[in-house]
């Protein structure tokens, strides 16, 4: 095994610090470029606000649901929005990327801490930051930025065997959301597997948990007293079927489907919703082969430990998220664990090729990976400009400002799947599915009522907004019996202005929602 050099040198020193700046500042550039805002964003800020205004940490004032994920992501932006008076969403959410570009740049530094030498330090630095889907979900209103922080936290304490610093990553892990004790516990599990100097005592890992307890059992306890359980809506909305007991075979097939199939891993490296269309069609080969790149480390024990770490903590993630619901935000943290390995596995080659051709071929295919991740940040980048200005603000928030000008009432309920700009913008009672916002829908899918036309059937909503490709799968007996109960208010279509985009990588992500309609209730029947 490799062992780590010395104390960094001056210069070395110097990089790391140009380094911390970089991490900080290539999402926000991105987020400027872009604007883009993130759907849940909105969820999660109609909380902050009503909590900032005095109505309690709730979507809707007198429902007490606990309707968000991230602890952090809730109240990190009912502060700002407090502290600056605002409740402009676009000038609160500039104070959180603010925090969230500074959380990189803290969990880059302790990254650094543990990457002695320079070369693998470069790797991992320029592929954390040209990662498009970091870029994106660390500036666009989600946790993503804070999870990154103290997953790389968890990585360098328990490297180190920092074990009160490793209690404050627990922590922090589960203060950003409510499972991030899996991302601490490969990490845990990676760094007993390849173990340095002295293993950790019980009374480490105890002294662990106790410090972790202490700084997370006050949000634990408040939320189980004030929302009747500490489970979030989200996750019960969720949860559907992904766990282990219901899908066992997704766990025993995954190192076969690592390999030989596709798994969510595969998924860490791509542009988020790639799979909707119009981007190349090697990408999945290209994630496959990165993945399986990442993988190496946890084998070879040639690679320094702080990538064979990482690199087993990405493996057994994997696992994790073939239980979950596959959604880009949740892949990050993944992603900087597999730059880890990956630049681990670099100079292990480097070392161990000593010809020139072995290293120059070695060169030209790191090359090309920080080329093609340059290339998806600015595909990427260019993709969700487009989504912002045409699907966000052009059609999602106006469908809100229009609900909210033709509801009779406050209390009028709506029905649909895109909760986040529609519900705050048209500040009415939202039904959504799967439930993120309501106990009614989940109760039914609990039941066994998945379908749309059904969900619409039993909750009796007084307004329903659907896309229209949900709308015509509708079979005839489901259409009649809306045509019966609703009347067509108003369509909305973007496929025009999606089509006069010349450049639009991921086309295929805007059309998804590019035509949307709604329906208002005029009988009970």
């Amino acid at each position: 095994m490799l062992k780590a050099h010395g104390a960094p040198s001056f210069q070395n020193l110097k990089l790391r610090i140009c380094l911390v700046g970089l991490v900080g500042l290539s999402p926000m550039v991105f987020a400027w470029v872009t604007g883009n805002v993130w759907e849940d964003f909105f969820i999660t800020f109609r909380c902050s606000l009503n909590l900032a205004n005095g109505n309690g940490l709730v979507y809707e004032a007198g429902r007490t649901l606990h309707v968000f994920t991230s602890p952090l992501g809730v109240l990190l932006p009912a502060g700002i929005a407090w502290s600056i008076d605002s409740s402009d969403p676009v000038t609160v959410l500039w104070g959180f990327r603010i925090l969230s570009a500074f959380a990189l740049m803290v969990g880059w530094w302790y990254t650094s801490q543990s990457i002695k030498d320079t070369p693998p330090l470069a790797v991992a630095a320029v592929l954390w930051i040209l990662d498009p889907k970091l870029a994106a979900y660390a500036t666009n209103g989600m946790e993503t930025a804070f999870v990154v922080l103290f997953v790389m936290l968890a990585w360098h304490a328990l490297l180190e065997n920092k074990f009160n610093l490793a209690g404050i990553a627990l922590a922090g892990t589960l203060w950003a959301r409510p499972d991030g004790f899996i991302f601490f516990g490969v990490i845990a599990i990676a760094t007993v597997l390849v173990p340095q100097g002295p293993r950790p005592r019980w009374q480490d890992w105890l002294r662990v948990a106790v410090v972790g307890a202490l700084i997370y059992t006050p949000w634990f306890v408040w939320a189980w007293t004030y929302y009747g359980s500490p489970i979030p809506n989200t996750i019960l909305a969720k949860s559907g079927s992904t766990t282990l007991v219901d899908r066992p075979w997704e766990a025993v097939r995954y190192p076969f489907d690592l390999l030989f199939g596709f798994t969510a891993n595969h998924e860490v490296f791509l542009p988020p919703y790639y799979y909707f269309g119009a981007w190349s069609k090697h990408l999945q080969t290209f994630g496959k082969v990165i993945t399986i790149i990442a993988v190496i480390p946890a084998f070879w024990p040639r690679c320094h430990r702080f990538a064979r770490v990482a690199s087993i903590a990405f493996l057994l993630g994997g696992i994790y998220l073939e239980l979950t619901t596959r959604a880009p935000w949740y892949y990050p943290a993944w992603a900087v664990l597999g730059y880890l390995a990956i630049a681990g596995l670099f100079v292990a080659g480097w070392e161990k090729l000593q010809f020139s051709v072995g290293r120059r071929l070695l060169s030209a295919g790191a090359s090309l990976l920080i080329i093609i991740q340059a290339t998806m940040l600015i595909c990427v980048g260019r993709q969700l400009q487009e989504q912002q200005r045409i699907i966000e603000w052009g059609l999602r928030a106006q469908i809100g400002y229009d609900l909210k000008a033709m509801a009779r009432s406050p209390l009028d309920t709506v029905f649909l799947e895109p909760l986040g700009y529609i519900g705050y913008f048209s500040e009415l009672s939202m039904r959504d599915t799967p439930g993120l916002s309501s106990p009614e829908v989940i109760a039914l899918r609990q039941e066994g009522i998945y379908a749309m036309p059904e969900i619409i059937h039993h909750l009796k909503p007084d307004w329903v907004v659907m896309r229209f490709a949900e709308y015509l799968r509708f079979d005839d007996e489901q259409r009649g019996r809306l045509d019966a109960t609703f009347v067509f208010r108003k369509a909305y279509n973007a496929t025009d202005e999606i089509a006069a985009v010349n450049w639009l990588p991921g086309r295929g992500f805007l059309n998804f929602d590019a035509r949307f309609g709604i329906w208002q209730r005029v009988s009970d029947n």
